[in-house]
C-alpha cells in the first residue's frame, strides 16, 4: 500500500468514526439545497444574529431558527384554538383523526375554510416579534 492508499485508508476510517459517533448521539445529518437567494439570506442571518467578530456558523443559525420557532408552537395554538367541527386542536384539527381532515371539503371545516399561515400568526417588529 503506497503512502496516498495508506492516507486514503485513515481519512475514510476517521470519517466512519464521527459517523458513528454521531449517530450514536443522536445528531442527524442531512443534505440541504438552498437556491442563491435564499443562501444568501442565511449568511444575512448569520452575520446579523451571530457576534460581529464571530457570526454564526450554517447549521448554528439553522439551530437557532428551529429553537425560535418551536417556541412559538404553545402561542400559535393557543390563538387558533380548537376546531368547531371536530373539536381537535387546531392548526392539525381533525388530521389527526384522518389524513388529510376528516371534514375537509365539508364548508364549516376550518381545513376547508380558514386555512391560513402559519407564518401569518407573527409579525417581525423593530422591537423583535409581535403576536397578531
Amino acid at each position: 500500500m503506497d503512502k496516498r492508499e495508506k492516507q486514503r485508508e485513515q481519512a475514510r476510517i476517521r470519517a466512519q468514526r464521527l459517523r458513528n459517533k454521531r449517530k450514536a448521539s443522536g445528531v442527524t445529518t442531512f443534505p440541504l439545497t438552498l437556491d442563491a437567494v435564499d443562501m444568501a439570506k442565511l449568511d444575512e442571518v448569520c452575520r446579523v444574529f451571530g457576534m460581529p467578530d464571530a457570526p454564526y456558523s450554517h447549521t448554528e443559525a439553522l439551530a437557532e431558527m428551529i429553537t425560535h420557532f418551536h417556541g412559538q408552537i404553545a402561542n400559535v395554538r393557543e390563538q387558533l384554538g380548537t376546531c368547531g367541527k371536530c373539536g381537535e386542536q387546531l392548526p392539525e384539527g381533525c388530521a389527526n383523526c384522518h389524513e388529510g381532515g376528516l371534514f375537509k371539503g365539508d364548508a364549516t371545516c376550518w381545513h376547508t375554510t380558514q386555512r391560513i399561515s402559519i407564518r401569518e400568526l407573527s409579525t417581525i417588529t423593530e422591537k423583535g416579534v409581535k403576536h397578531v
